[in-house]
């Protein structure tokens, strides 16, 4: 069974990759994963920056109340040596920028440092109006009976801090990556379970569209593609049988109708042969007459003659109809084939000198598909029909036009008197002439040829108003 026309599916189109269900389905379950692990992630990563820069403050608090209590009695009591000890204690401990006890009158007693006790603060630390960036400012004042008797101040550097954020955070990117490559893994595995048995369904689809009924689905699953490959078995089984029973029917209508155009043609035949050959056989009857004088015989025998020359012009007519050939297509250029028939049948003796012959042929495609030697006689035909049309005086119009852009229309026009309502529908029947000596087998020899070019003939006609005559050939 052949696909019925305008729903073939060609294994040649292919869907872009990035539309496909498949990539669809990566991308999306992809993206809802990194989403929410990501967020996750982030939160965490949040959350561990946040407890780290806790903790170093805290750190620096506690750090900076130990110096201010463990100065108090050495201030009081201006005892360098052991406020020297406090800030050498303090310069031991880790991430220390700084750190320095500053008298009542802000001259610095003790620092981290060691060389700048005595100086002024504002000389030995001039950062400590204007805190830097990576650098953790904290003071403490330290007070005896209410009254402060110096200030402690220390520096410690986040440097550290940074570089352990920054670690979380691409830790945490790290994270983020191998859950965007483990959810693309587990989305792919999950689209290519489902696409798999939908491209199984596409496989079917393309074979059945290309004839193969016998095409099958194989999805054991209980999940819903399985349903649908079920459900397209099922339709398959109807469909084939329903198509048998299609096969069948047609093939039964075509017996009959070809027992009704043997029928018909046999009668054609029977009706055109018996005048002609009941003159002949009355001649015949006649010559044999011993009374005819030799003007009688000579006329009897132009009538047998006659008579037996219309015998064999519809005899061979019949034939040629009767023997048209398997078409082999193949792609010519058809303005030239036109182009020589209208030559030749110009020159033909039979074309009277008061026929004006018309070319149409300026059409961007020139090539289409055609046995060259059947359309030459199409043409022929056409043309022979159209000049009989006109009784030796007229116009014959040759014109080619573009349909679509796979389609050439060939249409071929005379200024003759038309041909009557009554016939118009009946000319293409074998044995059917609206003209007077006619076979009517030439059209019937162009509607087969026509037939195995996918093509049929389009006749218009108006009585007094010329006739139009046209098919169409594929162009790929």
């Amino acid at each position: 069974m052949k696909p019925a026309a305008g729903w073939t599916l060609r294994s040649s189109e292919r869907i872009p990759w990035w539309s496909t269900l498949r990539m669809r389905l990566i991308l999306s379950v992809s993206l809802v994963h990194v989403i929410l692990m990501g967020g996750f992630i982030w939160d965490a990563v949040n959350e561990q920056s946040a407890g780290i820069r806790t903790e170093l403050e805290s750190r620096g608090h506690s750090l900076v109340n130990l110096m201010a209590v463990a100065s108090t009695n050495a201030l009081l009591s201006e005892d360098l040596a052991s406020l020297a000890e406090v800030t050498g204690r303090v310069r031991q401990q880790p991430d220390v920028a700084y750190g320095l006890i500053v008298d009542e009158r802000g001259e610095v007693l003790a620092s981290t440092s060691g060389g700048d006790v005595g100086r002024p603060l504002a000389a030995v630390r001039p950062d400590i109006a204007r805190p830097r960036a990576r650098l953790m400012r904290l003071e403490e004042p330290v007070r005896v009976a209410g009254r402060v008797v110096g200030t402690v101040y220390l520096g410690l550097s986040t440097a550290g801090m940074h570089r352990e954020l920054q670690r979380i955070r691409n830790e945490g990117l790290l994270f983020i990556l191998a859950a965007l490559l483990i959810g693309g893994g587990a989305a792919w595995l999950l689209s290519y379970a489902i696409t798999r048995n939908l491209h199984r369904l596409g496989t079917a689809v393309r074979r059945i569209a290309g004839g193969d009924l016998g095409a099958r689905v194989e999805i054991r699953s209980r999940d819903e593609v399985g349903m649908l490959a079920k459900a397209f078995n099922g339709m398959l089984d109807s469909l084939r049988e329903t198509s048998q029973a299609v096969v069948r029917e047609h093939e039964k209508r075509m017996d009959a109708e070809r027992l009704a155009c043997v029928g018909e043609l046999a009668a054609s035949i029977a009706h055109e042969i018996r005048n002609p050959l009941a003159a002949v056989i009355n001649s015949v009857s006649l010559i044999g007459e011993p009374e005819l004088d030799a003007d009688d015989r000579n006329k009897v025998r132009r009538i047998i003659n006659g008579e037996a020359g219309r015998l064999q012009r519809i005899l061979e007519s019949f034939l040629d109809f009767s023997r048209v050939r398997e078409s082999q297509l193949e792609r010519h250029d058809l303005v030239d084939l036109i182009d020589e028939v209208i030559t030749l049948f110009a020159e033909d003796p039979d074309v009277a000198d008061g026929i004006e012959i018309v070319r149409r042929l300026d059409v961007p495609q020139r090539t289409a598909v055609f046995d060259q030697d059947q359309m030459r006689q199409v043409l022929w035909n056409l043309m022979r029909n159209a000049v009989q049309a006109m009784g030796g005086h007229g116009r014959l119009t040759v014109s080619l036009a573009t349909r679509s852009p796979c389609r050439l229309r060939v249409a071929i026009r005379d200024s003759g008197e038309g041909i009557a309502p009554e016939l118009l529908g009946k000319v293409r029947r074998p044995f059917v002439s609206g003209r007077k000596g006619g076979t009517g087998l030439g059209l019937a020899i162009v509607q087969r040829i026509l037939m195995q070019h996918a093509s049929v003939l389009d006749i218009a006609s108006q009585p007094g108003a010329g006739t139009e005559v046209a098919f169409e050939l594929e162009t790929r």
